[in-house]
């Protein structure tokens, strides 16, 4: 996921972990990255002043989905703010070794290569969907389900053919002539 980032020249990426390594933060060749155990990730959520983890990663995931993360790099670690206002819980990353690095950058190339995919083959599923459903257009379940732009522009209104001296308004009354007075010879 891409974060904001308070300096320009930076853009950062979040790709979450396994409780141990919850998080990493990378902006390509880089990689920060939090290493919490179970008493470390207590400390935190009663910091948070959050009751249960279950509230505690509801807190999360909705910053998460929602996209409110904020990456602020410092001296050696990276802070990540997730979530805004009082609720924001704030994480310290500090930079990783190099074999980490490229273990992290390796995981995430490969889970967004793996992401990708799945997410090819489900447009490739809907779209012959799409074709399936074209094909079966006579039914009125699908024509209620997919209108089909085209016949809306064919079937437009027609246009009608004025007749000699009846008017297009009220097709049924003769024009009048005008009055052109008595003629004399």
């Amino acid at each position: 996921m891409r974060l904001n980032s308070r300096s320009d020249h930076l853009r950062e990426s979040f790709f979450p972990r396994t409780l141990q390594n919850f998080g990493n933060v990378t902006n390509g060749v880089d990689v920060w990255r939090s290493v919490m155990d179970q008493t470390s990730l207590d400390s935190h959520r009663e910091l948070a002043e959050v009751a249960n983890y279950e509230a505690y990663f509801a807190r999360f995931k909705k910053a998460f989905t929602s996209g409110d993360l904020l990456v602020t790099k410092q001296a050696h670690k990276v802070s990540l703010d997730v979530g805004t206002g009082s609720a924001a819980l704030r994480y310290d990353l500090y930079e990783a070794t190099a074999s980490e690095r490229k273990a992290d950058l390796k995981s995430a190339l490969f889970w967004l290569a793996d992401t990708v995919s799945d997410v090819t083959n489900k447009l490739t599923k809907c779209e012959e969907e799409l074709s399936v459903l074209k094909k079966q257009k006579g039914t009125s379940s699908v024509a209620a389900v997919l209108p089909d732009i085209d016949t809306k522009k064919r079937s437009g209104q027609i246009k009608v053919q004025k007749q000699q001296g009846h008017s297009i308004v009220n097709p049924s009354s003769k024009k009048r002539k005008a009055a052109t007075g008595v003629q004399f010879d």
